[in-house]
């Protein structure tokens, strides 16, 4: 319990980024488009790591919303969808070192020719 909660300020923390990113979206928009800010998401991450800089997308930020709110003043009708974590990993922090198992595609995706 203890290393969930120094990992959980850490989240907070963008884990010692040095670029912090906010992405709102449009309340007006719904999921169909929530899809679009996860494309746009991937994008952005992706480049980031054309130019050798690493990011952690955050969902944890949306439950702070109103604090984060009350310190950027965004447009009434933006929600904070996440953060972003924009910087250098610290490839020899443990946590960077955690590798999980994971399914094959074959074991996920049905293709059908």
């Amino acid at each position: 319990k203890p290393g969930r909660i120094r990992q959980f300020r850490r989240n907070l923390a963008m884990f010692g980024a040095p670029v912090g990113l906010f992405v709102y979206i449009d309340r007006t928009m719904g999921p169909p488009q929530w899809s679009d800010v996860g494309m746009f998401l991937q994008s952005l991450m992706l480049l980031a790591r054309e130019h050798r800089l690493h990011t952690c997308a955050q969902e944890a930020w949306a439950q702070w919303h109103s604090t984060i709110d009350d310190h950027l003043k965004p447009p009434s009708e933006w929600m904070l969808f996440c953060g972003v974590a924009l910087g250098y990993m610290d490839e020899d922090h443990p946590v960077n070192t955690l590798r999980t198992e994971r399914a094959t595609v074959d074991e996920i995706a049905t293709f059908m020719w």
